[in-house]
């Protein structure tokens, strides 16, 4: 039998996922570019605090589009494989028990929280065991209940699904497979536990932060002026520019360090990463200090 992918319906959530990101991203920058031009003080801090909030959601928007981008559900006559983004679930056939559709429940299923159009994902606890969401829709649904509890997805074609699952069960299995469970959240704990990766990392976005808070501390100093002074909205964009940059630093090479074979890539990346930040601050204090009209 050969291998058959699903996917999720994906337009949607893709549409709403980027679009709100990018909102939120000129958001920060509106609030991140008037902060520039106040003084310091109460005003100041909050429209700092709120460009910083603004921006917190836009890494999570952006995963989640590339996240739905990469979902598919894979049935072979061995294993069930689902695959969000980085999450990975391989799931022997030997471990299934059922799929069907949601009606046939006894019980409804909870709501995975939280939860918006493309990442309908996560976890929940019931008194029957873990229910495990890879949807990108409220509904239609597929549930699969496993040896490891039951699984929620959202083929596009709920019953060609189906069917390849009954037809997979019936061939039998070939050949006995383990289960492999690949998920974000250990593997983001193994970049923190690497020495190398944790201190490029720290120190790129330590001299990224120095660039962001001496651009504020200078444009609060000439908040008087009107225009700014040419050199302050250079130095204001230097800011912005240097932690753009370091946004897809910090992406580029995470996408290299999840594969252990391009793990030295991911290394230089980073370090690529912290020669940029470094010289975003030297150009900076340069600039500053007289070296720019």
């Amino acid at each position: 039998m050969e291998n058959t992918t699903f996917t999720p319906p994906q337009r949607r959530g893709m549409f709403f996922q980027l679009g709100l990101a990018a909102l939120f991203a000129l958001a920060a920058g509106a609030l991140y570019y008037r902060a520039a031009q106040m003084p310091i003080g109460v005003p100041f801090m909050l429209m700092l605090v709120g460009a910083f909030l603004l921006t917190f959601p836009v890494p999570f928007l952006l995963y989640g589009a590339y996240a739905l981008q990469r979902a598919a559900y894979t049935v072979t006559r061995d294993r069930v494989v689902l695959q969000w983004g980085w999450w990975v679930e391989e799931i022997p056939m030997s471990a299934v028990h059922w799929a069907q559709t949601p009606e046939g429940l006894a019980e409804p299923l909870p709501r995975p929280r939280p939860r918006w159009p493309g990442m309908v994902v996560g976890t929940r606890t019931t008194p029957e065991g873990k229910v495990t969401f890879m949807a990108s829709v409220m509904r239609p649904w597929v549930v699969i209940a496993t040896d490891y509890g039951l699984y929620v997805l959202s083929p596009t074609s709920p019953e060609a699904f189906l069917r390849a699952f009954r037809h997979a069960a019936e061939a039998g299995v070939l050949a006995p497979a383990p289960p492999r469970f690949q998920r974000p959240a250990q593997w983001l704990t193994d970049i923190w536990r690497d020495h190398w990766a944790r201190a490029l990392l720290l120190a790129a976005w330590a001299a990224t932060a120095a660039v962001m808070i001496w651009s504020n501390l200078a444009a609060s100093r000439t908040a008087a002026a009107v225009p700014a002074s040419a050199t302050v909205v250079k130095a204001i964009f230097l800011a912005i520019a240097a932690w753009l940059f370091q946004g897809i630093n910090l992406g580029l090479g995470l996408f290299a360090y999840q594969s252990p074979n391009r793990r030295a890539m991911a290394y230089l990346i980073w370090l690529v990463g912290v020669v940029a930040a470094v010289s975003f601050l030297a150009s900076m204090g340069w600039m500053l200090r007289g070296g720019s009209p």
